[in-house]
């Protein structure tokens, strides 16, 4: 992807740090909204935001496995070691990192949809198709921003100069979590394009079904579910394929963010171990280790180089090429499965075990049958680890569960289930003190 910055003022996160530094394009403002062609680039460069170091670009999906039981810190970098050990400051790289990412990412957002109400170049259907992409942004933005930090400041509006009216207070959580909704509500209504490097109403759908289940509202999850799996429900036939980046996109994939050369992530640095010319910074934990042999994904997840293990899903070392999938049909059917199992287990069962019994066919695994099925639950949270080991996911279900303390040696109390806010934000913002850090903090 081209590098783009939107604006040239003080980019602020909640409104205070800059990190969206050295763009390889810089125009201004006037110039960035004069034509179809700087407001697409200005678009792409909203999708860029992405691919930041702390966001979708590295850290959001090692802390994602290693802030749980999938990974283990193993390299040279201390605020790993902090974030695997659950036992984090206000000041740690990553802690403030991932928030100040994510907030030039929802910078950019907002600046264009301020800007693009008056332009008179896109007809109606292109407008909306636009807006409703970058709602979808927004919602992510703010869905890993909540489930990280809990409730956060809830900017809708651009920054574009350092007032002190910027400065927002912390949002409830469920005032946060209004906006995600009503944000992919617009989204899932608007969206024209169908490409999965971009947002479509599928990837709205899915979306909005994670949020759901997130939020404990299992019908809307399920239906949203539905709504996702009816625009596609393909699986790969071959798991790896999802992960060479060798070939265009399998149909399994809803929405994904594309890496290149010029615009790379360092996953597979960051994964392979010391031998192979990596850093091994994450390294599988046992619970990935002991995957069944017979198990497909066991090849990627937990592959081995002279007793070495480590993760495969991410594997060009050389170009940093490799793409990150945010989501895919597979996570529907099991996000459908666990809304069924807690909706109504006994009525819902064939249902859940027709989903589960399709990723795990997939995987080279024998069926489920009702029988056998003493916890479903259970029987789902496992096969979700397994499926989305090393995508960041694992840390946000065990979170929503409540089973991060079971499950997590290292969680020994409520209050290491979020992230501390930054220590730079209290310091910078005067609507958040010292006061409204995450208790425990």
């Amino acid at each position: 992807m081209r590098k783009f910055l939107i604006f040239i003022v003080i980019i602020l996160s909640a409104c205070e740090t800059d990190l969206d530094l050295n763009p390889k394009v810089q125009v201004s403002e006037e110039e960035a909204f004069s034509s179809r062609e700087n407001v697409l680039a200005a678009l792409t460069g909203c999708y860029d935001a992405l691919q930041l170091q702390h966001y979708y670009g590295r850290n959001l999906i090692i802390v994602g496995d290693l802030a749980s039981d999938n990974s283990l810190a193993n390299g040279t970098k201390v605020e790993y070691y902090d974030v695997d050990k659950n036992s984090l400051l206000a000041n740690n790289i990553i802690v403030e990192g991932i928030w100040a990412d994510i907030y030039v990412a929802i910078n950019r957002v907002n600046h264009m949809l301020y800007e693009i109400r008056d332009i008179d170049f896109f007809n109606s259907d292109e407008l909306k198709d636009m807006q409703g992409q970058l709602h979808f942004l927004r919602a992510l933005h703010y869905f890993n921003l909540v489930r990280l930090y809990g409730g956060v400041p809830l900017k809708l509006l651009p920054t574009l100069n350092d007032s002190p009216e910027n400065f927002l207070k912390r949002s409830s959580v469920e005032d946060v979590y209004n906006q995600i909704v009503a944000d992919l509500g617009f989204a899932r209504l608007n969206i024209v394009n169908i490409s999965p490097e971009k947002a479509t109403r599928k990837a709205a759908n899915s979306l909005l079904a994670s949020v759901e289940l997130t939020r404990g509202n299992y019908t809307a999850a399920y239906q949203y579910a539905n709504f996702a799996l009816q625009a596609g429900a393909s699986l790969s036939n071959d798991y790896s394929v999802l992960f060479s980046g060798k070939t265009d996109p399998d149909p399994e994939i809803i929405f994904y963010i594309p890496f290149s050369a010029t615009d790379k992530n360092r996953l597979a640095e960051y994964n392979f171990p010391n031998t192979l010319g990596g850093r091994h910074e994450n390294a599988p934990a046992p619970a990935i280790i002991s995957t069944d042999t017979a198990d497909v994904r066991n090849r990627l997840i937990a592959a081995s180089h002279n007793g070495v293990y480590y993760t495969r899903k991410y594997a060009d070392l050389t170009t940093g090429s490799d793409r990150v999938i945010v989501l895919r049909n597979a996570e529907i059917y099991l996000i459908r499965a666990e809304a069924a199992f807690n909706i109504d287990s006994a009525a819902n069962r064939q249902l859940i075990l027709s989903d589960l019994n399709l990723i795990r066919k997939r995987a080279g695994l024998s069926p489920v049958s009702s029988g056998e099925a003493i916890s479903l639950l259970g029987l789902l949270e496992r096969e979700k680890q397994i499926e989305f080991a090393f995508e960041g996911k694992r840390w946000f279900d065990l979170i929503r569960t409540g089973r991060a303390m079971h499950a997590v040696s290292t969680v020994t109390e409520p209050y290491q289930m979020l992230f501390p806010l930054p220590l730079s934000e209290i310091l910078a913002n005067p609507n958040i003190g010292v006061e409204d850090q995450n208790e425990g903090y």
